[in-house]
């Protein structure tokens, strides 16, 4: 194993502890019992121990008035070349909520970097979803859906209404 790639292991699993050590309230959040890191931890750790060596770079597949896609692409710039490490992807909807009729290109950007952040494994508790997607799943799922169904047809001499 060479000495680069020894030092970014080392980094890496550096990255992760101080995740794992983090405490709710500073960068980790309790819902519903479970625990979350934000995204804002994810990258502030992954910076402080590579500095700029990491490269995050954001590719948009789409951005309609329907419908956001955006790739977060996370790289490790070398003397000699730049390394792909990962990747994370966020599709939203702009008429889901408030967050996504406002916010929808910087709520799926923050969402790919969080899930590109994830398959490097910087995740907190096992959980890929960061503190923010959960926050969104929730207040998307409080609202509710809207499904059309046909009208009953009561037959009057039949019925004990």
């Amino acid at each position: 194993m060479s000495y680069e790639k020894e030092h970014f292991d080392f980094c890496l699993n550096q990255v992760r502890n101080d995740i794992a050590n983090a405490k709710v309230g500073e960068g980790l959040v309790n819902i519903k019992g479970k625990i979350y890191s934000t995204v804002g931890l994810r990258i502030a750790k992954l910076r402080e121990r590579f500095g700029t060596s990491i490269s995050i770079r954001f590719v948009v597949h789409e951005n309609t008035e329907d419908k956001v896609n955006i790739e977060c692409i996370i790289s490790l710039d070398t003397a000699d070349k730049t390394k792909f490490l990962a990747n994370g992807f966020a599709e939203k909807k702009r008429n889901l909520n408030f967050i996504t009729k406002t916010s929808a290109v910087e709520f799926c950007q923050t969402t790919a970097l969080g899930r590109a952040c994830a398959s490097l494994g910087i995740i907190g508790d096992h959980n890929i979803a960061s503190a923010e997607e959960m926050f969104a799943a929730q207040d998307d799922s409080d609202k509710p859906m809207n499904v059309k169904t046909e009208p009953k047809i009561i037959n009057k001499e039949k019925s004990d209404i």
